[in-house]
């Protein structure tokens, strides 16, 4: 029983750590050609078959219906994220390698999305083309570079923690990092949503178009730059001290 103990504390070849990385990246280059897939259908039904703003809607007496489709695709939303997190689960050998993996598929699914939709209908046409992220519980609108940005820095980092964490030299990070990089995202989410009344194009919005007003870089440039350097200066100073 000793034996089998220490055994089991032995980290594992980096080879299975490789290959997991690898499958990883393969399920969300995959799932990436799927959901382009599905944003191509949904623009012939939404979009009458273009990716444009305004998104359209009906509005009844002032008040936005929902149709049934539109539920449907709340819920996929959802279940999209929910997939990532999974794999993210059953890849990671512990929860903060479990969280890391889910960012990296993450971000390679985000990229790629964009990278399939120019493939299928060249869309895209620029980095600076809008686009319409999410939809829950508001929408997300922003220029593509945007989540572009965020997600290399998903990417980046869940590799590095990956890889410090199998060399045992990050095995935790403390709570107050947690909280300050969760605000960090929270920001960047307002920044996306900051325009949703003008989005959804309520009565009492104004101008109320629909169409984009200019994106609120003066909120989303100084927190991206923020979170990134916190997080390389946080990650040095506990690397350097030797905690974990």
């Amino acid at each position: 029983m000793m034996e089998r103990n220490k055994t089991a504390d032995i980290p594992q070849p980096p080879q299975k750590t490789i290959w997991r990385f690898v499958w990883v990246i393969v399920f969300a280059i995959a799932f990436a050609w799927v959901e382009g897939s599905v944003v191509v259908y949904l623009r012939d039904i939404y979009f009458e078959g273009q990716f444009r703003f305004p998104v359209v809607k009906e509005l009844v007496d002032g008040t936005f219906v929902a149709d049934a489709l539109t539920r449907i695709e709340f819920v996929r939303e959802i279940a999209t994220i929910l997939m990532l997190l999974a794999v993210g689960c059953v890849a990671g050998k512990n929860p903060l390698q479990r969280f890391c993996y889910f960012m990296i598929s993450f971000g390679v699914w985000d990229i790629f999305y964009y990278v399939w939709l120019w493939v299928m209908v060249g869309w895209p046409d620029s980095l600076m083309t809008w686009d319409l992220l999410f939809f829950v519980p508001l929408p997300w609108v922003g220029p593509v570079i945007t989540p572009i940005l965020i997600a290399s820095a998903m990417i980046v980092a869940g590799s590095i923690i990956i890889y410090q964490n199998e060399k045992q030299r990050l095995l935790s990070l403390p709570w107050y990092d947690w909280v300050v990089e969760g605000m960090c995202g929270l920001l960047l989410i307002i920044a996306f949503c900051w325009d949703w009344k003008n989005i959804m194009r309520l009565p009492q919005s104004v101008p109320g178009n629909g169409i984009p007003n200019p994106f609120a870089w003066w909120m989303y440039l100084p927190v991206f730059v923020f979170s990134v350097a916190y997080f390389a200066f946080r990650l040095k100073r506990i690397l350097s001290a030797g905690r974990g």
